[in-house]
C-alpha cells in the first residue's frame, strides 16, 4: 500500500502532462490555428507578388496595348490579310494585353483588402483562442457566431489569396509573352506597312 502511494505523485504528474499535451494539440489544430495559418500564407503570397515588378508589368501592358492598336489600324483595310504565322504573332500580343490588363488596379485592390483581411483573420483567431465571450462590437460569441464568422473569414481569406496568386501569375506570364514577342511584332509591323503601302499604290490611278 505504501509502495503504491509513493507512485501516486508520479502518476498524477504523467496524467497532467498528457492532458496539457492534448490541450496543446487541440489548440494547434483548432480554428484559431487555421485562421492564423491562412493569414501567414496571404502575407507570403503578397511578398511573392511584390517580387514581380509592378513598374515592369505596367510597361509591358502599355507596350501590348499600343502594339495591338497598331495592328488593328494596319488591318483596317479590308484587302489586308495575314498568314497563319503572322496571325499567331498578333494573337500573342493580344494575349499579353489581356494578361496584363488592370495590373495596377488589381494590386491596389489587393493591398487594401490585405490589410483588412489580416486584421479580421487574426482578430477572430485571438477571440477564439482566448475564449472571449463578446467581440469588439459587444456581440456575444456563441456557437452560431463562431460558425458564421469562421466560415466567412476563411472564405474571404482564401479568395484574397487566390487573387494574389492569379495577379502574380498573370503578370509573370504577360511580361514573358511581351518580351519574347517584341522582335517578331516589330518585324511584322514593318512588313504590314509595306503591304498596305503597295495596296494603296495599286488602287491609285496611274498618271
Amino acid at each position: 500500500m505504501m509502495r503504491n502511494a509513493k507512485h501516486l505523485p508520479l502518476l498524477f504528474w504523467l496524467i497532467g502532462i498528457s492532458l496539457c499535451a492534448c490541450h496543446s494539440n487541440l489548440r494547434s489544430n483548432g480554428p484559431g490555428s487555421q485562421l492564423r495559418a491562412l493569414a501567414d500564407s496571404i502575407e507570403q503570397e503578397a511578398k511573392t507578388l511584390d517580387l514581380v515588378s509592378a513598374e515592369k508589368a505596367f510597361s509591358a501592358s502599355q507596350w501590348a496595348q499600343e502594339n495591338l492598336r497598331e495592328f488593328e489600324l494596319l488591318l483596317e483595310d479590308q484587302e489586308m490579310s495575314v498568314t497563319r504565322e503572322e496571325g499567331a504573332i498578333i494573337s500573342e500580343v493580344s494575349r499579353a494585353r489581356r494578361l496584363l490588363k488592370d495590373q495596377s488596379k488589381r494590386r491596389e485592390s489587393i493591398a487594401n483588402s490585405q490589410k483588412r483581411t489580416l486584421v479580421q483573420l487574426r482578430g477572430l483567431a485571438t477571440a477564439l483562442e482566448s475564449q472571449a465571450t463578446h467581440d469588439s462590437q459587444g456581440t456575444p460569441i456563441d456557437s452560431a457566431y463562431i460558425a458564421l464568422n469562421l466560415s466567412r473569414e476563411l472564405q474571404m481569406g482564401r479568395t484574397l489569396k487566390n487573387s494574389i496568386t492569379e495577379t502574380q501569375t498573370y503578370a509573370t506570364q504577360g511580361m514573358a509573352i511581351a518580351e519574347r514577342t517584341k522582335a517578331g511584332s516589330d518585324s511584322l509591323q514593318t512588313v504590314l506597312r509595306g503591304r498596305l503601302a503597295r495596296l494603296i499604290l495599286e488602287r491609285s490611278p496611274a498618271e
